[in-house]
Parts: C-alpha cells; structure tokens; sequence
C-alpha cells in the first residue's frame, strides 16, 4: 500500500469478544481522551466497540462515535473485498493460470492471480519470477514438443482498464499502483538491481526479470549518501528511465510498474521458451478468444491443456491483508465481479458485487461507496459501523 492519503479522515472499529467480553467501566473516558487530542482536532473519526453474540444481531454496542458517518477507509477496504470474495467462491477457491496448446501455438489463459511470479513472495520458498514458465518448459520437453510458434495471451477474466482511473496520474511507476490484470507477472512490476563503479560514473543494473520487453535509459550515476535512485514511466509505456543517484549497489530490488501487464506476461514467457531450448518462431500476441474456444464443446477438442498454475485463496487473501498488496485486493475484486456476473472482471462489476455483500451482512447502503478493491481512490467511503457488520458476519460465519 501506499502511506495513508486520509489526511484528517479517520475510521476505528473494535469488537469485544471471548475472554475480553467484560468492558471496562472506564472504556468511554478512554476513548473520549484520545479523541480530543490535538492531534485529531482537524479530523473526522468514527469510532464503533461492540461485544459480539452468538449471532451478529445480538452484537452489543458498548460505545461508538461517528459510527454511521462514511469516511474514506483506505487500506481498511481490503477487509471488505477479502470478505466478500471468501464468501462468494468460497475457502477452497483457487486461481488456475492455463497453458493450453493449439496447433504450433501456446497460449497462456490468466485467471486473475495476482502472486503468479512475485518475487518477494516466491523467495519465501526457493522460487522466483519464472519458475512456473521454466517447469512449464520441462513439462513441454517431456510432451516431446520441441517448437513453437506464436505465444497467445488471453486475460479476457478481466477487462483491459488497467489503472483505476481514479488513481493519481503521476504515481502510475509506484509499485502500489500496479495495473491490474487478467494476467500478472512479479506483481506487475519490473525490479531493478544496480551495480555501482567509480564516483560520479553510470551504474550498471539488471532486471529480475531479465527480459527485453522494456526499453531502459540509463543516466544513473553513483552518488553521495544523501542521493536516491528515480526509475519513472509514461502511461502506456515501455520506456523506462533510470536516473538519480546511488552511493552503493543495492540488495533490495527498486521496482516500476509495467505497462499492459498480460503482454509483458507473455514476452516473458516467450523469452524463458527460448532460453530453455524451444525458440518460438513467431509473435506474443493477445488473443481473447481462447478461454471461450476451451470451453465451447464445438472447439474444446481444437486445444490441448498442457499445465495448470493453482493457487489458494487462503495465499491470495493472507497477502492481501498482512501485507496490504494493492494488486491482490484488485484482482479479488474483479475476479468477484467475474465470478458472480460470467462478465470480464472490472471495477465495475467487482464493486457492485462488493456492495451486494454488504447488504447481505445488514450494512446500511447509505453508510458505503466503493470505487476500487484496495482502498486507494479517494471516492470510498465507508462507516465505521459497516466494518463492524462485516468483522461481526466474518466471525460468525467462522
């Protein structure tokens, strides 16, 4: 996530449950000092404590504040949108990225799941970026298929509006405002890794991963302490400049957001087939018509499925909300849309689905307004006593 843009707008929300049933007497004066502190003399708080039952409408409010006011939540949404989408598909939900085979072609059919290649996550187990591609690769050579043509890209579970076009128009290189897709690769991101020579001299770099799908200028020099390295983007681009200055290589990657993220998937992949051996002959191209030919009985036998990628929703939603990841919360959001609607996954069907979830647990619709999954456009907005009716159906429904 990206620091909190609230400024003076604030949402609290706590229950009370178990061996923490008893509320202190005291509970309102406590609250009541904090909220006239200086520091929140310009801000809008909501607060909300209940003690919960043995089903959400025997909750008992033991103190609230503001509860009914909407206030922009931030990262607080993804409680929503990790909610909703466990409730919808269920626990044992989980992504499958497909790769099917149709004639020379390949094809890579997205499903919308955001850790497919993320680094930060995959090192956690000895894995990196293309370690699926390159088992996909062995599971090819075993097929004995030894050529290929054309890569295909289909993300048609999603739409291609890529970038909330709420979110703020300078910040689209920021690792938070990664572009969501119906195919993503290292968290949409490309990382960088530099290599420092004499004072006031060019820095080298490489990329993880490695792959020629950018253009890179590189005016990055080493530096002073006080110095920091800039890697920016244009919308819509392949050009990425690295400038700025560093006194030293770096051990933690500096990352900037690519542009149409299944296309960069896919250059990747066509890049790792032909560093393993099977040099495609033709083209990445996207081709959105594959995931419907897989599944209409008149042309399923056409494609051959190859490999299917899995991943758990329990993985997908921990790193949503322990690590308030911005793609992962976007990708649920519009993989709900899809899943309930049988349309491309947008934010407009992810948010609409979003709000039928909270009717559901008795929120109030006027206490709510969505825009995105993650919390970052400033155009939500949520009451402090809507959380509450979500934490309390969570709980209940454990």
């Amino acid at each position: 996530m990206r620091p909190s843009h609230l400024r003076s707008l604030l949402i609290v929300e706590m229950i009370v449950f178990g061996a923490y049933s008893v509320a202190r007497a005291d509970l309102a004066t406590d609250i009541d000092s904090i909220l006239t502190d200086k520091i929140l003399a310009k801000a809008h708080v909501g607060v909300m404590v209940v003690r919960l039952g043995k089903a959400p409408q025997a909750a008992e409010v033991l103190y609230e504040h503001n509860a009914h006011l909407p206030l922009i939540p931030a990262s607080n949404l993804k409680l929503v949108t990790t909610s909703a989408i466990l409730d919808a598909l269920g626990p044992d939900f989980k992504f499958q990225t497909m790769l099917v085979r149709h004639g020379d072609d390949l094809a890579i059919i997205g499903d919308g799941d955001p850790s497919l290649g993320d680094a930060e996550m995959l090192k956690k187990v000895g894995w990196d970026v293309t370690t699926v591609f390159k088992t996909w690769v062995e599971g090819l050579k075993k097929k004995q298929i030894t050529a290929a043509r054309n890569v295909l890209v289909d993300d048609s579970v999603f739409d291609q509006v890529f970038v909330h076009p709420d979110w703020p128009e300078n910040q689209i290189q920021k690792r938070y405002s990664a572009g969501v897709a119906g195919l993503n690769l290292n968290a949409n991101c490309i990382d960088f890794y530099l290599q420092v020579h004499g004072p006031g001299q060019v820095v080298g770099y490489s990329t993880d991963p490695p792959t020629y799908y950018f253009t890179i200028k590189n005016d990055c020099v080493r530096g002073g302490h006080d110095s920091a390295i800039v890697l920016t983007r244009q919308a819509n681009s392949t050009e990425i400049i690295l400038r700025g200055s560093t006194p030293t290589s770096n051990d933690q990657p500096a990352s900037v957001t690519v542009a149409d993220p299944p296309m960069f998937a896919g250059t990747v992949f066509w890049e790792t087939l032909a560093n393993e051996g099977i040099a495609p002959t033709g083209n990445v191209l996207r081709d959105n018509t594959v995931r419907a030919a897989m599944h209409d009985p008149k042309t399923a036998s056409d494609w051959t499925l190859l490999a299917v990628h899995e991943t758990p929703l329990a993985q997908v939603l921990a790193r949503a909300n322990k690590d308030s990841m911005n793609l992962y919360a976007e990708s649920m959001c519009k993989r709900l849309g899809f899943g309930i609607t049988g349309q491309a996954g947008s934010w407009q069907n992810g948010t609409a689905a979003l709000a039928a979830f909270l009717k559901k647990t008795g929120a109030d619709p006027a206490e709510f307004h969505f825009a995105d999954g993650c919390g970052l456009s400033k155009h939500n907005t949520i009451s402090a006593d809507t959380l509450i009716h979500v934490l309390g159906y969570d709980y209940a429904s454990a």
